[in-house]
């Protein structure tokens, strides 16, 4: 048994003999090879993810067990996805001709060098981003923010398999007053510590560590990164026409902001290969399902087509197209457990989904039910290995269930309003009048007035409110630092769309823009007539409502501390990667129109280059240091000398790390005498020296003394580590430095774009006591 096909899908796919059918074949081996290996990173990041979660929960996260489990899953994912795969897809050639100038383009197959080329350039490309990366990789191993964390997250559990990290105490003679546990990224539990973070990303980190150790595990954000790069190639590659996908996943991997998450550990990496592939795949279950051409309304029957028909078409299980969207929708449901804001990403598919039942498309049920099945990986394993990080996230995830609510019943009303027939009769009646057949250009309208919006918004907003004393702090000092009048509250959100400017450039934001109207046009119209000529809002729709829902929220509220790189963290997930979409659409749209009315094979490749240069010379140049207002400021290690593109942050570390292990042995209990050296230290001695830690910050002389006095009757040697020979004096000690790295740190500019590493030192001192405290 085999999926039946219908009208001129099934005419297509009829075999053809003689001297044509050489080049078809050839031309539908490249499309198949360009959709598989682009999803090859996607299925491979699912196949480690989905038996990390539950062995992590379990306690049980073992080599062993993941590899066993692992390598056949994916295995079977690449199986049930690569049975059948389409070979085009419907693009801007297809979309221009919908009035006729040029036959049925979908009779024609996509050219063989268009995608042979497309695979090789993508393939190239990502090759290129993961050596260059490598090549300038910087591992954060001490803790100052997220990476250095993250990095101690994944150790950790890769060494025990499991998160609760134990606070230890009887190596410190039990409880006493003033020691506490807590650091950077970790806060104190019930006699445990728990990481502040989601696992997706340690669960990936653990592998690393497993290969050979943290230089293997340093490899990890460059390989992810790649991978982000090819898939992104793949989408743009689907979406624009596959000769275009290596111009896209070129304008990415020159973008400073993706550099910098792939050069240490941070999610956002792994976050873009489960949100791009998983689109991709949800595009190839629409287009390789059977009915994929011709209007809309010609592929929905007035009795329609049932959405459990087709579940079961295929002899070994599900058919290609369902298999295809129930992988893309997990896929996008599990970027939760990279980032549990990434649930808010991907809340629009619940209007799509409802769209697909309206429609009786049988993606529906797959579709959705991998959507529910990777949020609730994601919130399960948030609750469960990460409790007090989404505690504090209590009202920012009520207010998203609050909006999927309201989606769900959104979704839901307009299901029943298609399924009934006087009401969908009198909704095509009131959508075809006056004014509601003007919503698709007032939709594109709206658009232009957001883009609008925003360029003027530091024209008549300052934004302010962060509560949290420590960032207050911090963005006080930082403004004192860079001589800028001292507002400790600011956000700089204001100034959102100026950070994207500065990083594609205005080129690429513009015509990301404009495609962004252009599309939303397109989409409303297929919506509100039924009618999908050339198949523009089926593949467009969902990737179309997560790009447009994440640019316009993280714009408007980025939700991060305002210092550059750091801020531009979260324009890498959507915003960035969508706008080059768009725009890498918009060039393909306009390339395509020349080409109906007359340009020759010169001009089209003339209008091509300039195209790909507009967009990839502004990124380039601010990925180089040559961007707009470069001038080095104080602090900065040296002025723009490559830009960022060719500087390391942090080398040295792993070194500085294995040289402060060195110095303490498996009997030793270390107690760290101020904030600074525990926040950047306590969970690195902890895990990686596998001693037991605690801080005693600020503690008086007498309750130091007891804690000392504890660990001695533990039978253990007590260590004071301080980060200056000054927190000794108090307590009488003469410390010994164990540590003196000078090395640079990520830069943190407010209000221009970074160009050069900024410089950090690490100092500590060590004291062993072995007699009573001074002055206790």
């Amino acid at each position: 048994m085999g999926v039946r096909l219908v009208g001129k899908a099934a005419e297509s796919s009829r075999p053809r003999y003689g001297p044509a059918a050489a080049p078809r074949f050839t031309s539908e081996l490249a499309g198949r090879s360009f959709a598989q290996l682009t999803v090859v990173p996607l299925l491979l990041v699912i196949g480690w993810l989905l038996p990390g979660i539950p062995l992590l929960i379990a306690g049980r996260f073992l080599p062993i067990p993941m590899v066993l489990i692992a390598a056949p899953l994916a295995a079977i994912l690449m199986v049930a996805t690569f049975r059948r795969v389409p070979s085009r897809w419907p693009g801007p050639i297809q979309q221009t001709q919908e009035a006729g100038q040029a036959g049925d383009p979908e009779r024609r197959p996509v050219r063989a060098w268009a995608a042979w080329s497309g695979l090789a350039g993508t393939m190239l490309v990502g090759a290129g981003f993961a050596a260059w990366q490598i090549l300038l990789n910087s591992p954060q191993i001490i803790v100052l923010r997220g990476p250095g964390a993250l990095i101690q997250f994944g150790y950790w559990i890769a060494e025990h398999g499991s998160p609760p990290i134990p606070q230890s105490l009887t190596a410190f003679g039990g409880a006493h007053p003033g020691l506490t546990f807590s650091s950077t990224g970790f806060s104190q539990g019930s006699g445990t510590l728990i990481p502040q973070f989601m696992a997706g990303l340690p669960i990936i980190l653990a592998a690393g560590f497993w290969v050979h150790g943290t230089a293997a595990a340093a490899l990890v954000s460059p390989i992810l990164g790649a991978f982000a790069v090819i898939t992104f190639g793949g989408l743009a590659g689907r979406l624009a026409g596959p000769q275009w996908a290596p111009a896209a996943a070129l304008v990415l991997a020159l973008t400073l902001p993706e550099q910098y998450t792939s050069r240490s550990a941070f999610s956002e990496p792994l976050v873009q290969v489960l949100l791009f592939g998983g689109l991709c795949l949800v595009i190839d279950s629409l287009v390789v399902g059977p009915l994929i051409v011709g209007p809309l309304a010609a592929s929905v029957p007035e009795h329609g087509r049932s959405v459990w028909r087709g579940l079961a078409r295929w002899r070994w299980g599900l058919a290609p197209a369902t298999a295809a969207a129930g992988i893309g929708g997990l896929a996008l449901g599990l970027a939760s457990v990279a980032a549990i804001g990434s649930l808010a990403t991907v809340v629009p598919g619940i209007l799509f989904v409802g769209a697909l039942v309206a429609g009786r498309r049988c993606q529906a049920v797959p579709l959705g039910s991998g959507l529910l099945v990777g949020a609730g990986c994601g919130l399960a394993a948030g609750y469960l290995l990460a409790p007090g990080y989404l505690r504090s996230l209590g009202t920012p995830l009520g207010d998203l269930g609050l909006i999927a609510a309201g989606l769900a019943v959104v979704a839901v009303a307009g299901v029943a309003a298609a399924w009934y027939r006087p009401v969908r009769q009198r909704a095509r009646r009131l959508l075809a009048a006056r004014p509601l057949r003007w919503l698709p250009e007032a939709a594109a309208g709206l658009c232009v007035v957001a883009a609008v919006g925003f360029t003027i918004r530091p024209l008549v907003q300052t934004v302010r409110g962060d509560t949290d004393p420590g960032t207050i702090a911090y963005v006080a000092a930082l403004q004192r630092a860079l001589r800028l009048p001292v507002d400790p509250t600011r956000l700089y959100s204001e100034h959102s769309l100026y950070w994207v400017i500065w990083y594609i450039g205005l080129p690429a934001v513009l015509l990301g823009w404009f495609g962004i109207a252009l599309l939303a046009r397109r989409c409303l119209r297929a919506l509100l007539t039924w009618r999908d000529p050339g198949a523009t809002a089926r593949v467009w729709a969902l990737p179309l409502m997560i790009i447009g829902w994440g640019v316009g929220s993280v714009l408007w509220q980025p939700g991060t501390a305002p210092d550059q790189p750091w801020a531009s963290r979260r324009l890498v997930p959507v915003v960035l990667p969508g706008l080059i979409l768009c725009a890498i659409w918009v060039s393909s749209w306009l390339a395509a129109r020349a080409r109906v009315r007359g340009a020759g094979p010169g001009a089209m490749v003339t209008a091509a280059a300039c195209f790909v240069v507009a967009l990839a010379l502004p990124t380039a140049l601010a990925t180089f240091g040559f961007g707009l207002t470069f001038a080095p400021l104080p602090g900065a290690a040296r002025a723009a000398d490559g830009g960022l593109a060719l500087n390391r942050v942090g080398p040295g570390q792993a070194t500085a790390v294995r040289d402060v292990c060195g110095t303490l042995s498996a009997s030793t209990s270390v107690v760290i005498l101020d904030r600074a050296a525990a926040d950047q230290f306590a969970q690195v001695i902890r895990g990686m020296c596998g001693v037991p830690t605690g801080v005693m910050a600020g503690a008086s002389p007498a309750d130091v003394q007891a804690v000392l006095s504890g660990i001695q009757s533990a039978g253990r040697r007590a260590v004071l580590i301080g980060s200056g020979s000054a927190e000794f004096a108090r307590y009488g000690f003469s410390p010994s430095k164990v540590l003196d790295l000078t090395t640079t740190q990520d830069a943190h500019d407010l209000t221009q774009p970074p160009t050069a590493p900024w410089q950090i030192s690490y100092r500590l001192w060590e004291a062993t006591p072995g007699s009573s405290l001074a002055g206790a």
